[in-house]
């Protein structure tokens, strides 16, 4: 437990103080919270750092606060619906880029939301990787918690956790709603947290490609919270791990796909497009409640490309087609 005291009153989840939380963590998560440097949670620094992510974070908290993370999280009670790159970036933690890591390699997710990645590591059979998820935003967190998983708010810019204490930072589906200023701070705390030898791993859609396409003319346009955030490129993904001073750094394309179930193919197609509608919140793509279906799958085709169906044993599977960017690095 803390040596100091925790006197804030500030709310860090709803209706939560961090001393609040971190009684609760300390007795569920004590692996999670041995890592948190206790001069980063304490004292006037901690309320301080509790005012500012209230001030910054609305897009992904509820919809009384005009965010968007309601809609966001019913679309993740799918946790595979991006299984295939996540199982990707889950392995480019490995020696490898081919083995998923094992119990003993610890991952801070940084934009986790409420533990989509983490749900889907605990679904897998074998070898997988401990999960730790981060968010900004208060309403993920608290979703997060629910979920009984080890989880802490925090900013991406401002880690709370020790130097040298993680074996690998995650920093995914949601790196672009970093500001130019806020990417090279999140990518070098990454570092600063990182073990020797530990990986940063960064994912987005490349600025001028049919993802970054969907989210320009799609998610902008009809969003509840529009989607106002430039994407990263090739070369500025370089660029950054470098100034950060990772070594071995690579940056390549990596299918990234959402692949949603259905009794039917029919059914499968309807449950991939209201995934996306609700993932996205798309309130303002039809006036008619009986449109969402077609407009959705509109949008999807002239962006993101054709929608696909496959037959497994057990169901039919709805494919839409994405391919992220990733880079990946090595703290020296």
């Amino acid at each position: 437990m803390l040596k100091k005291a925790v006197s804030s009153n500030l709310e860090y989840l709803t209706d939560t103080t961090f001393s609040d939380y971190y009684r609760a963590a300390a007795s569920t998560f004590p692996g999670l919270c041995s890592l948190l440097d206790e001069a980063a949670i304490t004292g006037d620094r901690l309320d301080d750092y509790v005012r500012v992510m209230n001030s910054l974070s609305w897009e992904f908290e509820d919809l009384a606060d005009g965010g968007r993370g309601a809609a966001y999280n019913i679309a993740q009670k799918v946790v595979g619906n991006r299984q295939e790159g996540m199982v990707a970036l889950l392995k480019c933690f490995s020696s490898t880029f081919s083995d998923m890591p094992d119990t003993d390699t610890r991952i801070l997710d940084v934009l986790g939301g409420d533990g989509t990645i983490a749900r889907f590591v605990a679904s897998i059979d074998g070898p997988r990787p401990a999960i730790f998820t981060a968010d900004l935003s208060r309403f993920m967190v608290d979703a997060c918690m629910k979920h009984g998983l080890p989880c802490v708010r925090q900013s991406a810019t401002r880690s709370l956790f020790k130097n040298n204490s993680l074996d690998g930072v995650l920093i995914a589906y949601g790196s672009h709603h970093l500001d130019e200023d806020d990417r090279q701070l999140a990518i070098s705390e990454a570092y600063r947290t990182l073990k020797p030898g530990g990986r940063l791993v960064l994912h987005d859609f490349e600025t001028g490609g049919e993802a970054a396409r969907w989210f320009e003319e799609v998610v902008h346009v009809y969003s509840r919270t529009g989607h106002p955030h430039p994407h990263f490129t090739r070369s500025e993904m370089w660029e950054r791990f470098s100034v950060a001073g990772f070594r071995d750094v690579r940056v390549f394309d990596l299918n990234d796909p959402f692949t949603l179930p259905g009794a039917t193919a029919d059914e499968a197609i309807s449950n991939a497009l209201m995934h996306m509608y609700r993932m996205y919140d798309l309130v303002k793509i039809a006036n008619d409640s009986d449109d969402i279906i077609n407009r959705v799958a509109r949008c999807v085709e002239q962006t993101l490309g054709e929608i696909q169906v496959s037959k497994t044993e057990a169901a039919f599977i709805a494919t839409i087609p994405r391919k992220a960017l990733v880079a990946v690095g090595t703290k020296s």
